[in-house]
């Protein structure tokens, strides 16, 4: 550091900002500097030096504030000893080392993730702790958590399948809902690598029936998740693909008259089933083979039935033996159907017959009446008409009951119950009303939709039965055990329409409903004569 008088001596050799650093330092003043210089002190830095005393202190500090920099401000502090802004310089030179610190850790954290194993529970937990502040700390934080629900979930493609399940299942949701729910459900997924399209495509080789037409649709012209040539490629028929392409679909039936009673001198048979089990499409396969010769011989339709209307929807829907066709469209799921015919045999005897198809919704009416639910209108409705045709108006005909369940159904969602809770409620409703103590000659338990079934046999069908709806199954034993029906046991019929896919087209298969066909001429009363000698062999006692 000089001293005074070299300073003095070589003042000549100094720029107006060194003067400055030395007056500010004490070392000299600026008195001296004019008056002790022997005229070496040039006018020009005298001028410089002048202006920078009376403002280098403002000058200096708004230069250091806006370079912003440790070296900047400790410039500040070097230059002016005895500045009016030291005060703010010292915590401003702390902020930035405090910030210098902060980026450097922040860049240290953000090598750290780019290294991290994501996968890796343990090295995220670490991290965390060690970078609490860094910006990836949120992420690895749910990170975490969407490892450990993974590993407690167990996602994988059975996974999805359970939830695109769910999503079909619900009641009172459109096309418009579902469709965008399922893609979404498959695309998370598939991105989460919780499941590939593969095995994804593998499921719908499994089952073609996994998602209905409109399903599949969207996903190929919508979302892009599947293509035609994926269906090929698991083998689905070309007219599935092309019905499913074309949106083709039958329409709905919805004319409903009232019923009262069963007016027909007919053995009666009743089809009991909850929506969605299958009721309506075995109906319609069952009228179309009785129409159609193949067991008998001939159908004589009752036009003052009821349900004519309906019986000819249903029997003129299904096509010939191994022939494509739609799925029947929807139909009221509160409205009941008395569709009767006469059937001749092979032996020229005539069988009158009636069909009544129950409401959808009368085995959850059954459920809630007896649960003391509230029941509106239309539910009263339902119980009124069912009282009406087989307690109050009761004919004295023999019936046959065909309780329909679906296949694969008993985890469906309904209401907020599943299958069998309304099929044994239906049973207490009807054990209580005693509805099965007259005139009945058959119950039997009809298993739709069997061709999901790997190997369809009569034990695997009881089985399954025995398995799923066990309570329900022994009640109706039971049932028969009590009131003499069936041999004291319950009958297991399977049932099919054929090759079912996209769970709106099938391939006619004619077999499984002529079965049911000859059931029904088995087990109701004929004759040779007119209809006055079949009246003594329809009523039973």
């Amino acid at each position: 550091m000089p001293t005074k008088d070299y300073i003095l001596d070589n003042v000549a050799g100094y720029k107006a900002e060194n003067l400055y650093g030395f007056i500010n330092k004490g070392l000299v003043t600026f008195d001296e500097l004019c008056n002790d210089t022997n005229g070496e002190f040039s006018p020009k830095v005298r001028q410089e030096l002048k202006r920078m005393l009376e403002h280098g202190d403002d000058d200096e500090w708004a230069s250091a504030q806006a370079a912003h920099t440790i070296e900047a401000v400790q410039h500040y502090l070097d230059t002016f000893a005895e500045g009016k802004f030291r005060p703010q310089a010292r915590a401003l030179k702390a902020q930035i080392e405090r910030e210098q610190a902060d980026a450097s850790a922040q860049k240290s954290a953000e090598s750290a993730w780019k290294a991290l194993d994501k996968n890796d529970i343990d090295a995220l937990n670490d991290f965390v702790t060690n970078n609490p502040d860094s910006v990836h700390a949120a992420e690895a934080n749910q990170r975490i958590n969407d490892l450990l629900l993974d590993s407690i979930m167990d996602y994988d493609i059975d996974t999805l399948i359970d939830e695109i399940k769910q999503i079909l299942n619900e009641v009172g949701t459109t096309a418009l809902y579902k469709d965008p729910n399922i893609a979404n459900k498959i695309r998370y997924y598939i991105k989460k690598r919780y499941a590939t399209k593969a095995e994804f495509l593998n499921k719908l080789r499994e089952d073609c029936n996994l998602l209905n037409a409109s399903t599949v649709k969207y996903l190929i012209d919508n979302e892009h998740l599947i293509t035609i040539a994926d269906l090929y490629g698991i083998g689905i028929d070309k007219q599935f693909i092309k019905a499913m392409q074309n949106g083709k679909q039958t329409e709905s039936y919805t004319y409903t008259r009232s019923l009262d009673r069963i007016h027909k001198q007919s053995t009666e048979v009743y089809f009991w089933g909850i929506p969605s089990s299958g009721k309506s499409c075995a109906l319609g396969a069952i009228l179309s083979v009785a129409g159609s010769g193949r067991v008998a011989k001939v159908m004589d339709a009752d036009t003052a039935s009821q349900g004519y209307g309906y019986m000819n929807y249903l029997m003129n829907h299904f096509p010939q033996n191994g022939q494509m066709s739609t799925l029947l469209g929807g139909t009221p799921t509160d409205a009941f159907y008395e569709m009767g015919f006469d059937l001749t045999d092979k032996s020229n005897r005539t069988h009158p017959i009636t069909c009544i198809d129950m409401a959808g919704e009368l085995m959850r009416c059954m459920f809630k009446s007896n649960a003391d639910m509230p029941l509106d209108n239309a539910e009263l409705k339902m119980l009124d008409t069912m009282t009406n045709v087989l307690i109050d108006n009761r004919s004295t005909n023999r019936k046959i009951h065909f309780f329909v369940i679906e296949y694969g159904g008993e985890d469906r969602i309904y209401d907020g119950y599943r299958q069998p809770v309304f099929l044994e409620g239906a049973l207490s409703y009807i054990k209580d009303t005693g509805i099965f103590k007259k005139e009945t000659d058959a119950i039997f338990i009809m298993v739709t939709k069997v061709d999901k079934m790997k190997h369809v046999t009569r034990d695997a069908i009881t089985q399954y039965v025995k398995d799923k709806y066990k309570g329900f199954y022994n009640r109706l034993n039971k049932i028969c055990e009590d009131n003499e029906i069936n041999g004291k046991k319950v009958e297991i019929v399977a049932f099919s329409l054929g090759k079912v896919c996209f769970q709106s087209y099938c391939k006619f298969d004619t077999k499984p409903a002529e079965n049911v066909v000859d059931i029904m001429l088995k087990h109701s009363a004929s004759n040779h004569g007119g209809k006055l000698g079949i009246i003594g062999k329809i009523f039973r006692g």
